[in-house]
């Protein structure tokens, strides 16, 4: 039995299918760790049904962000809204309030820049960064054979992305609420059009918009962060382009630079039809080449799996040539375990404002190469 240690109160904000199908099902399964002691939705009849579904009392269920920070007493705050969380988190760091942030962290620098300042003053770590494949077992793994792996030459993301409601079949969610007031809808998305607006230029294409907001920092971000964290990041875009014209998802590729003249390639395909999601990352080096390959990320504990190609003094287990390592760690719950290390001993989490500040200046790049001839201004231009 899990011992009882210090328990984080926490709030949840946003109760969609990312909080439905994985946060509040482990925030339940590590109650030696958290106490759920608030939820916000725009939706009363979602928050209602979803807070007594896990013991919050009526009370405690709110339909504005700042109001729940205002009077929940809690710790920490899990963000799981949609869009920027720049402003969310702002808040809950200026009232001391450790954030859990999902991607994305913010739309602009601006916004990332005062979340800095905001946790600077408050003198500890405040704010974890929740790309789940940086806490995945698998990825760890990979990065300390990448350490002593000679001559990196080439790094390849591919992700094959079927709809959003084929890979969340399994999880029985709630019905999508039809109770959220206009007004609230069209204030967020008055929002999320002025820091577009900031981050890459009023009158942009609508085309280029969606793919900053949606694609670039709502989804290829995650693959973003897999490079940083392994390598350090993308230090250059010198391509990008999207496919087919007439088609939104389109297909996203991106090409770049990783530190040591390593060659870097990101391949994004929004397939409503295929028959499950699929993500992989390939290394080659010198010596050999290492691959990952990720499954659904909705389905907890779903296995990843690292395939070694090395010569036989360098192989794992020593004396074979091809390995398989597999992790059914949960990425989730070891982000939420970390996050709890951060609250109550001022662990520095492996992601934070500086490394959310880094995946979005990365992303204005991407977009400026996918841009081409189509003029952009604001951040992305400097």
């Amino acid at each position: 039995m899990a011992a009882v240690t210090t328990r984080v109160r926490i709030a949840v904000a946003g109760l969609g299918a990312v909080a439905q199908s994985v946060h509040l099902p482990l925030i339940l399964r590590r109650w030696d760790l958290f106490e759920l002691a608030a939820v916000c939705d725009l939706s009363p009849s979602l928050r209602d049904a979803v807070g007594a579904q896990y013991g919050v009392p009526a009370q405690r269920r709110y339909g504005e962000v700042d109001t729940m920070l205002a009077e929940a007493d809690v710790d920490g705050v899990v963000l799981l809204t949609s869009g920027s969380h720049g402003d969310a988190a702002l808040r809950a760091l200026s009232r001391g309030i450790a954030v859990f942030c999902e991607k994305p962290l913010a739309f602009t620098l601006a916004e990332a820049d005062a979340l800095a300042e905001a946790e600077a003053a408050l003198g500890r770590p405040a704010l974890l960064l929740a790309y789940m494949k940086e806490h995945d077992e698998a990825v760890w793994r990979t990065a300390e054979l990448l350490a002593d792996a000679d001559g990196v030459r080439a790094a390849e993301v591919c992700v094959l992305h079927p709809t959003g409601e084929s890979q969340l079949d399994f999880a029985n969610l709630r019905p999508a609420p039809a109770d959220i007031d206009p007004a609230a809808l069209d204030r967020l998305r008055e929002d999320s059009e002025r820091l577009v607006d900031a981050a890459i230029g009023a009158g942009t294409p609508e085309r280029l918009r969606g793919l900053y907001a949606n694609i670039v920092l709502g989804s290829l971000v995650h693959d973003t962060s897999l490079l940083r964290a392994l390598f350090g990041g993308l230090v250059g875009v010198d391509g990008a382009r999207a496919w087919p014209d007439d088609a939104f998802p389109p297909s996203v590729e991106v090409e770049g630079w990783l530190p040591g003249a390593v060659r870097a390639r990101m391949s994004w395909h929004y397939l409503p039809n295929y028959p499950a999601y699929e993500e992989t990352l390939v290394v080659h080096h010198a010596r050999g080449s290492l691959r990952l390959t990720f499954g659904t990320p909705y389905v907890l504990n779903n296995p990843t799996t690292l395939e070694v190609v090395a010569p036989p003094e360098h192989a794992v287990p020593a004396g074979v040539v091809r390995s398989t390592f597999v992790s059914t760690d949960e990425s989730f719950e070891n982000e939420l375990v970390e996050f709890h290390r951060m609250v109550t001993k001022g662990e520095r989490p492996r992601a934070g404002v500086a490394e959310g500040r880094a995946d979005i200046l990365t992303s204005q790049r991407i977009l400026r190469a996918l841009a081409g001839g189509d003029l952009l201004s604001g951040e992305a231009t400097r």
